[in-house]
């Protein structure tokens, strides 16, 4: 099974804006009548696959599942395919 989903050809590294998923964090709080004050701010970083699944509490199909149906923020591209950074 590929370790990246179709859409991302394998190789590239991927992350999540970490400000993008405290406030998807912070939405969903709000929807089920919570405060969203008990999520704390924190400095701006990327944060890889295994760290938002320990944040959020989703697994990583659901992840990618949320992120293809526009319910999740989307990835972003850290780096070029391996192979191709070390050809340039």
């Amino acid at each position: 099974m590929p370790s990246v989903p179709p859409s991302l050809p394998g190789g590239r590294a991927i992350a999540w804006p970490s400000n993008a998923v405290i406030s998807w964090l912070r939405d969903r709080v709000i929807a089920s009548g919570g405060d969203p004050a008990v999520i704390p701010d924190e400095v701006p970083a990327m944060w890889r696959l295994r760290e938002v699944e320990r944040r959020t509490g989703l697994s990583r199909a659901t992840v990618y599942r949320m992120a293809a149906a526009g319910e999740f923020p989307k990835p972003v591209r850290l780096s070029a395919r391996p192979s191709e950074a070390r050809a340039a």
